[in-house]
């Protein structure tokens, strides 16, 4: 075994260091792209994207009560709740003595949905020799484990007294000054593309940084927050003006009638035109 110095000299040399920068940015992008997926796919479904977590745990473990649900995702029942509702207006699960399950129009949908993903990473793992296998499994169950033991950390906080978990700067939320300029720059721009990396920009923040700092201050995703203000605008058009559903969704970024639809019902529970109908604002 070697000595723990020679260990540190050598993750210290610039190659390594590289190494590890790169190993780390995409360790990054796969979650970005991982939480991407898990939106477009929550799009699809015209569910909301906290409630994926219920159909995973249904899917793999089977009927359980509204109790066990909270529990096994670490959530309080009145957070589950909500979206067992959600799921049951949409036809995705239905409860019978007091327990919830999928139906087989969720099972279906789910199939459609994460098959193909399933298939091209098992194509892509087969492609890996036992050894490179066995090092991906092994680096996985130590980064797992420090994120749950950091997780924990993060609980403890919440647990203490005082001001620790209320101060700003160990929340890591955005300053008023940065939050403002991307309120800003996310309303001037709700009729096209917002990319990540531009509010980020304005926040001064990399994208990674910005993603997790603009949660803490808003409570919302940067993606959920524009489609919540892409919403707001959908509404007033709907209700204030006479143009055309297709040139709302292009007004406010949906790009497509169909998007628009997909994501107000989403917000609303009614569709564009039900909406406009029922003279609401």
């Amino acid at each position: 075994m070697k000595p723990a110095h020679l260990d540190r000299r050598r993750a210290g040399t610039p190659a390594i260091a590289a190494a590890i920068a790169r190993l780390g940015a995409g360790v990054v992008a796969f979650q970005e792209e991982s939480s991407a997926f898990d939106d477009a796919a929550a799009d699809v479904l015209a569910i909301d994207r906290t409630d994926l977590p219920c159909m995973t745990r249904l899917l793999f473990a089977g009927p359980a009560s509204i109790e066990e649900l909270a529990a096994a995702l670490g959530r309080p029942r009145r957070a589950i709740l909500p979206s067992v509702d959600r799921l049951e207006r949409a036809g995705y699960a239905r409860r019978a003595g007091g327990r919830i399950d999928l139906t087989s129009h969720a099972r279906e949908w789910i199939a459609r949905i994460w098959s193909p993903l399933q298939v091209d990473g098992a194509r892509l793992l087969a492609s890996y020799g036992r050894r490179d296998l066995e090092l991906m499994s092994d680096f996985l169950a130590r980064a797992r484990a420090i994120q749950a033991r950091q997780a924990e950390a993060l609980r403890g906080w919440l647990e203490q007294p005082g001001t620790l978990r209320r101060s700003p700067h160990l929340r890591g939320g955005l300053s008023p000054a940065a939050l403002r300029r991307v309120e800003v720059y996310v309303e001037a721009g709700l009729d096209g593309p917002l990319p990540l990396a531009d509010l980020a920009a304005r926040a001064g923040l990399s994208v990674f940084h910005f993603a997790r700092a603009f949660r803490v201050s808003t409570g919302l995703t940067p993606r959920a927050f524009v489609e919540t203000r892409r919403i707001a605008r959908a509404r007033r058009l709907i209700a204030g003006t006479s143009q055309p559903l297709a040139a709302i969704a292009v007004d406010t970024g949906f790009g497509t009638q169909s998007r628009l639809t997909i994501a107000f019902k989403r917000a609303t529970g009614f569709t564009p035109a039900a909406w406009r109908r029922s003279g609401r604002q």
